[in-house]
């Protein structure tokens, strides 16, 4: 997804000591373990790894999810769990090889107590080990591969994000509802989009449709007109997609060029993002579906993008799981009195079986320790040339691997 996303500059400093993206070691940091500390009500040290995207591919992350931290710092009079955090950046990198390198160096040079972030689903699988064997309390908040909880459980390992099965699967029966019993879906040709496409997959055909073919374009692709032709070809009811970043605005695009509102398309091909670039274009798509959104109706996901807005001047995109992180962690520090002791840490992460999120109360599957949440239908909403996301209503709770309801 984040390799077509444009470069962004990386945050500055946090008002908690955010070091820069490459995130100094200080003065005769250990090389093992993580650090531990049990002082509370400000007295205990408290340091943060930010392990996300600062450059390159995955460059639009990491100065979101740090200034989520920073808004989350605001209005918390800039404490976590009674201690006023150090946060410790770095950039994961591209690949794998430069994950791990630098999930390593939090760990065993920077010594953080916890570590969040972590953008790319090979990233996160690359880095399971090393977190799981030196037990480092681990919230991620964006990787969505569905084996981080699953056959790579770790109990080290908490996401506050999704799971890419859970993101796909919350139009399926939706889709079948409004009478459309053979689909064709759309996915980029990579993890993510065999993850999501099987998510709607099961979902779809659980309720009784027929996904009567899956088509794959390479991930980055500019010329989506040999696949739209199977659209025509195969003649659907509806196509479902899932696209991102520039992908997803070059595939809406053409797909109103060559198919129009003649078939309709749904699923995860909507966003703000998208509506911004291309306004009343966007109108062709006519379901989205999503677990967050900027405009969700309740108190604290409106403070959140109040208070991102004023001290950013831009809208957040990537940094409202980070920022969900950040509540996870001050109540379960607050609860602990500041003990920050990595398996009474993990022990009390583990015991959370709900937290209130800005996108509502989240339960937590006590076997993987994904998440129980409610996905909503969104809908673009037209006005002249312009065009805006609005939240129509909920279409159920799913965890991981399921429809709960």
């Amino acid at each position: 997804m984040a390799s077509i996303l444009a470069a962004c500059t990386p945050a500055g400093g946090t008002s908690a000591g955010t070091s820069g993206a490459t995130g100094a070691v200080p003065a005769g940091a250990a090389t093992s373990g993580p650090a531990q500390s049990t002082s509370s009500n400000g007295g205990g040290a408290l340091k943060i790894g930010l392990l996300s995207g600062f450059s390159g591919p995955y460059a639009a992350f990491g100065p979101d999810m740090a200034a989520s931290i920073d808004v989350y710092l605001d209005q918390h009079n800039g404490l976590i769990g009674g201690m006023k955090p150090t946060i410790v950046q770095e950039d994961e990198g591209a690949t794998p090889q430069d994950a791990l390198l630098k999930a390593r160096k939090l760990v065993e040079q920077d010594r953080v107590n916890v570590l969040v972030g972590l953008v790319s689903s090979a990233n996160a699988l690359a880095v399971r080990d090393l977190l799981d064997s030196s037990k480092m309390p681990t919230i991620i908040t964006n990787a969505g591969a569905d084996d981080i909880t699953g056959s790579k459980r770790s109990p080290y390992i908490i996401r506050v994000s999704f799971s890419s099965w859970q993101a796909g699967a919350p139009a399926g029966k939706w889709a079948f509802q409004q009478g459309w019993k053979n689909v064709l879906a759309f996915a980029p040709d990579y993890a993510a989009g065999y993850e999501q496409l099987a998510g709607f997959a099961d979902a779809y055909q659980q309720a009784g449709g027929t996904v009567t073919d899956k088509v794959f374009p390479p991930l980055g692709n500019s010329d989506y007109a040999p696949f739209l032709a199977k659209i025509k070809s195969g003649n659907p009811d509806a196509v479902w997609g899932f696209f991102a970043g520039a992908d997803q605005i070059k595939f809406v695009q053409q797909y109103q060029q060559f198919v129009g509102d003649s078939i309709p398309l749904f699923g995860n091909t909507l966003s703000r993002n998208a509506a911004e670039a291309i306004g009343k274009t966007i109108a062709v798509v006519k379901m989205g579906a999503t677990g967050w959104e900027e405009s969700l109706d309740n108190p604290l996901n409106q403070q959140f993008v109040a208070d991102f807005m004023k001290k950013n001047n831009r809208h957040n995109d990537y940094g409202e799981y980070t920022y969900d992180a950040m509540g996870l962690l001050d109540k379960v520090l607050t609860d602990l009195k500041g003990d920050t002791s990595p398996d009474n840490l993990v022990q009390a992460l583990n015991g959370v079986t709900s937290f209130q999120s800005i996108r509502g109360e989240i339960k937590i599957d006590p076997e993987s320790h994904g998440l129980i949440q409610t996905y909503y239908h969104t809908e673009p909403q037209i006005d002249g040339d312009t065009a805006r996301i609005h939240v129509v209503g909920p279409l159920g709770v799913f965890g991981p691997h399921s429809q709960i309801s």
